[in-house]
């Protein structure tokens, strides 16, 4: 390996290590930027089951960062998340494009976008499903638990009881075993879609 070749690895390396060091320490200032805005499911009190959530707050170089939460409010809370910072207005748009284009978004107060994420998290440790692993970033765009007024009345689950609908990613059998375990034989519904 040539010298100019090692400084070059070095580099990038330094580089990627970088942005992953300013993305967590982003993330862990976030809760002090301004909220900019909060989208939801148009869809979200009598659709599928799954609901978009967007937060996006103004960092202080007046880029954006976001919260990306898809929740699964019949049975596994939290699905998927993910956060994204240093956004330039052009970049926030076509990630803002990229999940309306999947489910309507309508802007709703951020009390409703904090208590369905925290309340559908809630719902599904009852059956022992825990959020999406990337949970542990994109919670810092979030106000802390108990920060925010809890003023709507949500449901989760169908009928009084979870609704398992497993979707492309979903381990089936595991989250059936799981359910059989904490809800119950019969206490639970389930929809295998074929994919």
């Amino acid at each position: 390996m040539t010298k100019r070749h090692k400084q070059k690895t070095a580099s990038a390396f330094k580089s990627r290590q970088s942005a992953t060091l300013s993305l967590e320490s982003i993330l862990r200032d976030a809760r002090t930027f301004p909220i900019l805005e909060c989208w939801i499911s148009q869809d979200w009190q009598n659709g599928s089951g799954l609901v978009q959530i967007i937060i996006a707050r103004r960092q202080p170089n007046g880029k954006t960062c976001c919260g990306i939460y898809l929740v699964d409010k019949y049975c596994l809370g939290l699905k998927n998340t993910f956060a994204r910072t240093n956004l330039s207005a052009d970049r926030y748009q076509e990630l803002y494009n990229q999940i309306s284009s999947r489910q309507r978004l309508i802007e709703c107060s951020s009390e409703l976008a904090h208590q369905m994420i925290y309340q559908s998290i809630d719902y599904a440790a009852q059956f022992g499903f825990e959020p999406q692993s990337d949970f542990a970033q994109s919670q810092y765009v979030l106000e802390p638990r108990g920060e925010l007024e809890e003023p709507y009345k949500l449901t989760f689950g169908k009928n009084g009881k979870p609704f398992f609908i497993s979707g492309p990613h979903d381990n089936a059998k595991q989250v059936i075993t799981q359910l059989e375990k904490t809800a119950g034989q019969g206490n639970f519904d389930v929809l295998i879609l074929q994919g």
